[in-house]
């Protein structure tokens, strides 16, 4: 899918829908971004879990230095992905990278970080902080908050009430149209011990509604949030 009304039309004939996605803007150069057609890619981070020409990365066994931001290589590609409309991804960036990334971002497209926790319920390399937060949801952009135990508590035993934990805190300093489910389901993370695979979404939404999570808030984290962000970038 490349846009918002192709997923409307793939739902309206229970269809899947995909969104292709780039992990790690290294992953292209400036020719091969040239080369892919022009809305085929909807997503792309600017780093994971390297630092690279783009900037750094806000994984302390990766960094070259304590602080850094992007490169000015990394802004010019912040600035391709704007006018390509593809979703500038802030997951995996480092703080001081992340408001360089703001700061020139396109004031009119939404910013995402598709797959993190909140630092205010869990203080970690890999979470964002409030600040950060509120800055993605000034933009109509989305959070997602991943299943990786060590990003939701501190302890191993965590259960799917940690994720609706980070999700009430993003709800809670950045409104309820800024969560989202980041899941990151890769086979690599560990995530809750009562989440393990998509088909226990449902423990999720009962957890929600014992927190009274209105049904409206329900909707808007189980995709509601991300379509109108989709919306607002790809029409």
């Amino acid at each position: 899918m490349r846009s918002r009304a192709e997923y409307d039309a793939a739902a309206r004939t229970d269809r899947h829908a995909a969104f292709i996605s780039i992990q790690g803007g290294n992953a292209l150069d400036h020719a091969a971004l040239a080369l892919i057609p022009d809305d085929l890619v909807v997503c792309s981070t600017l780093v994971h879990l390297s630092t690279s020409a783009i900037g750094t990365t806000s994984s302390p066994l990766a960094r070259l230095s304590k602080d850094g931001g992007l490169t000015a290589v990394g802004k010019d590609y912040v600035r391709r992905l704007n006018e390509r409309r593809i979703f500038v991804d802030l997951a995996h960036i480092s703080r001081e990278g992340f408001f360089d990334a703001v700061a020139i971002q396109d004031k009119t497209q939404p910013l995402m970080v598709s797959h993190t926790g909140a630092a205010g319920v869990r203080p970690h390399w890999r979470n964002v902080d409030d600040a950060q937060l509120r800055a993605v949801a000034d933009t109509g952009g989305v959070i997602g908050v991943i299943y990786e135990q060590s990003f939701l508590a501190p302890s191993s035993g965590c259960t799917a009430a940690a994720v609706v934990d980070h999700l009430a805190h993003i709800i809670q300093v950045a409104g309820e149209d800024a969560p989202a489910l980041g899941s990151d389901g890769d086979g690599l993370i560990v995530p809750p011990r009562d989440l393990r695979t998509c088909l226990e979404l449902p423990r999720l939404v009962q957890i929600m509604l014992e927190r009274a999570f209105s049904p409206t808030a329900i909707q808007k984290v189980l995709g509601g949030n991300f379509l109108r962000a989709l919306a607002q970038l790809r029409p």
